[in-house]
């Protein structure tokens, strides 16, 4: 195969740097933490993406992701905490390191680094002053205690007895009400019902997602935590969808009275690479309400996913004369490939039947590859690589895409004028 060198935006292709992966470990049971999977709930309930069955852990307890080069873990208004170094975990996530001890209540948790930063967290019996400080924490929580997050504080529930107070939203701002959103979808059982309502049901890839939760008890119950995840479900993918990410819009516990509303505004993001909606994937917008000694409630809005990269790239073949076939993501997006077709002169011209193309989301970078598949008449498979830095292939006049793929396909095809 003839291959020529990466040809970029600015003319010179971008150099990667190795993503910091790790491996996590509860009891036998472990799982990979990259870029890839970023995110990993952990719990007894068997749909997290890190299930044990220790009694110690609650069903959704704490979670592990990934912030640049850093390994951080939150907790989620877990009975007995999480702890790193006897310390205990916030919801707004604390640093893992190597040399680090942590616990998941009365269970240790073991993270081993790979990539740029190796390491391992350190194992051992749980220490007999942990074990005190555990079941002090578990008393405040069971007595209602104030262990409560940033969100929790933002977000007090209406009095039920009396007027509510002005709700605060995400940044600060006045809560909007549920009315505002006009797509709306829910969930029920016999502890309460779970409003799940967006402004839209169609999203592109890079934006953030504004929405509003309404929690409503039907009886008095004690609330654990409510979260709301952004999911992608794959044909080829996990069987439970992969959360791109998820917010805890509300830590607890607290106890809630029949018939009080909770509204909780949230804010998700969507990640850069999406898949398209399609045949092979779909998308929702998942919450979920931990009710204590009860059955959990959830809810799920199914949403539209475009990604205008992708529609970029099939308009600009378009206007070429270039027929695109579908482009296929592979599970959990950042790369799609396909085939398109030259019209059928350059096919029997030049002895090519189609072009494979990928996809592929670098960091900050789009990469094109373009690879002929010849017939008896072209002597070489030709391939070629297009990098473009995202913000600059967005911002770029179409006609100017236009006729930059022009050039790099007469170049793959060799009919450039500096090949002639």
């Amino acid at each position: 195969m003839h291959s020529r060198e990466p040809l970029t935006w600015d003319g010179f292709a971008a150099a990667m740097t190795a993503m910091q992966t790790a491996s996590l470990q509860l009891g036998d049971t472990k799982v990979q933490l990259d870029e890839r999977n970023p995110r990993v709930l952990l719990g007894r309930d068997p749909t997290c993406g890190l299930p044990t069955t220790e009694l110690s852990v609650s069903r959704r307890h704490a979670e592990v992701y990934l912030s640049g080069d850093q390994i951080y873990i939150r907790d989620l208004g877990s009975s007995n905490g999480t702890w790193v170094n006897g310390s205990p975990v916030p919801s707004d996530g604390s640093p893992i390191n190597p040399g680090d001890q942590v616990f998941l209540g009365h269970i240790p948790m073991l993270v081993e680094w790979s990539g740029g930063n190796q390491g391992k967290t350190v194992m051992g019996e749980l220490p007999p002053d942990l074990k005190a400080m555990i079941e002090a924490h578990k008393n405040r929580q069971m007595a209602g205690g104030p262990f409560a997050s940033v969100a929790a504080k933002l977000h007090e529930p209406a009095v039920p007895d009396g007027p509510p107070a002005t709700m605060l939203g995400i940044g600060g701002r006045e809560a909007p009400k549920a009315a505002e959103f006009a797509y709306r979808k829910q969930g029920t059982n016999n502890n309460g019902v779970l409003l799940i309502a967006l402004k839209s049901d169609t999203y592109s890839n890079g934006v953030e997602l504004d929405g509003y939760l309404e929690f409503t008890a039907l009886d008095n119950e004690t609330v654990a935590s409510i979260i709301v995840e952004l999911v992608e479900y794959h044909k080829k993918g996990p069987k439970e969808g992969h959360v791109w990410d998820r917010m805890l819009v509300r830590q607890g516990p607290w106890r809630c009275k029949k018939n009080e509303v909770v509204p909780l505004p949230f804010r998700l993001r969507v990640p850069p690479g999406t898949s398209v909606s399609g045949r092979d994937v779909h998308w929702e917008v998942r919450g979920y309400v931990d009710i204590a000694w009860a059955f959990d409630i959830s809810a799920a809005s199914p949403i539209t996913m475009r990604n205008v990269d992708i529609e970029r790239i099939r308009d600009g073949l378009g206007a070429l004369d270039y027929r695109l076939a579908n482009l296929d993501p592979e599970p959990l997006g950042q790369r799609f490939t396909g085939l398109f077709q030259p019209p059928s002169n350059l096919r029997q011209q030049y002895g090519i039947t189609d072009i494979h193309l990928a996809v592929e989301y670098l960091g900050t970078n789009l990469q094109i590859t373009m690879l002929v598949e010849k017939t008896s008449l072209f002597k070489f498979d030709r391939q070629v690589k297009l990098v473009f830095d995202l913000q600059q292939f967005r911002s770029a006049p179409q006609a100017q895409v236009v006729e930059f793929m022009r050039q790099k396909i007469d170049d793959l095809m060799d009919r450039s004028p500096a090949a002639s």
